[in-house]
């Protein structure tokens, strides 16, 4: 039996005072994947957010309201099933940066706690093929090291986040508009067809997007000369340093070299020295084990930029501690992860000088 009048207003007046919170939890999601997932990881992406609006939320449960299968009791049941007050859109320029995505979501949104990431692939041509939408949602919660100063209340609320690339996000917010107007009718026959060539060349523009990317960066590769940008700067390292996955990582080593006014490849070939990649790798498992027993979220990557990170801080250290200052501390926010793991390798070395000694 559809649900009442009366809960849908309790509900709408609960909304209107608890938004704010759905807005805070939204925009603070959004930096995280801006910053910590997209920007540090080299990954081509826009991120936008947003809080449903009050007279959206209304309108939904009115249209649950008409749906036997919608059968609530009570407010609180209500609020556990609407999964997107607070939602974040991450639309990527190539396809195959969705699952990147969604893997880095997986290591910035977990904590002690351990609240799981529901995570579902969409993806309804698979079994519909007049339907494109193709798109990852991931619900997370605020890690418990966030949930601090003004946003200590949002513990108990979660946000989704949409994964898809910008091409497929034109299709899916199309035939959601299209589609899902219930007062309206269904789509006729005309609007069915060209949804479903729309769709297809959607299909199509996804894979000219990525061979597009890849040509001009293989274009790029000839270009020895100061970096462009931190795009140009990832596929210089994999070119040179034979880096699998050079993106992962690279957004404050980007930045800290161009502190050190370090802006081409031959210039970091210069500041290192030779570079023995098998004897990094050996010395990245030993701080690896050291971090293990001092830190409980810190690691380095060997098959990313990482590797880069030794032979830096063995010329560099104490020029990329000394140039973190004034950035970091009471009200600067988090430190960086590659100014937290230079502070360590200095432990770790003055822990090594002591055991020498």
């Amino acid at each position: 039996m559809p649900f009442s009048e009366a809960l849908i207003d309790v509900a709408v007046k609960r909304y209107q005072r608890e938004r704010d919170r759905y807005s805070k939890l939204a925009e603070r999601v959004a930096e995280i994947c801006r910053t910590d997932i997209c920007e540090e990881n080299a990954i081509r992406a826009q991120v936008t957010f947003r809080s449903k609006t009050v007279k959206s939320f209304e309108g939904k449960l009115r249209r649950f309201s008409l749906q036997d299968t919608r059968n609530y009791q009570t407010v609180d049941e209500i609020f556990d099933s609407i999964s997107d007050l607070a939602g974040v859109r991450v639309a990527t320029y190539r396809f195959e940066d969705c699952a990147l995505v969604e893997s880095l979501l997986k290591k910035s949104f977990s904590d002690e706690i351990e609240r799981s990431i529901r995570t579902e692939n969409k993806d309804k041509n698979l079994t519909n093929s007049n339907n494109f939408y193709r798109s990852i949602h991931s619900q997370v919660y605020l890690p418990d090291d966030e949930l601090i100063g003004i946003y200590d209340n949002l513990d108990d609320i979660s946000c989704e986040i949409q994964i898809c690339t910008m091409i497929s996000h034109v299709w899916n917010e199309i035939e959601h508009d299209i589609v899902y107007k219930p007062t309206i009718g269904s789509p006729s026959e005309d609007e069915r067809f060209l949804l479903r060539a729309l769709g297809q060349n959607v299909r199509l523009g996804d894979e000219f997007i990525s061979r597009l990317i890849s040509a001009f960066e293989k274009r790029t590769e000839q270009n020895e000369g100061p970096f462009a940008d931190i795009h140009d700067f990832v596929t210089k390292l994999k070119e040179n340093f034979q880096i699998n996955t050079p993106s992962l990582n690279s957004g404050h080593l980007f930045d800290q070299l161009k502190i050190m006014n370090i802006n081409s490849i031959q210039k970091i070939k210069d500041c290192i020295g030779f570079f023995d990649g098998d004897l990094i790798r050996t010395k990245i498992e030993s701080f690896n084990d050291y971090l293990r027993e001092t830190s409980n979220d810190l690691k380095m990557s060997p098959d990313t930029s990482d590797i880069l990170l030794i032979p830096l801080f063995n010329v560099k250290l104490a020029e990329i501690i000394e140039s973190h200052k004034g950035r970091v501390g009471r009200g600067h926010g988090r430190p960086s992860r590659l100014y937290r793991l230079a502070r360590r390798y200095q432990d770790y070395q003055n822990r090594g000088a002591q055991i020498r000694a």
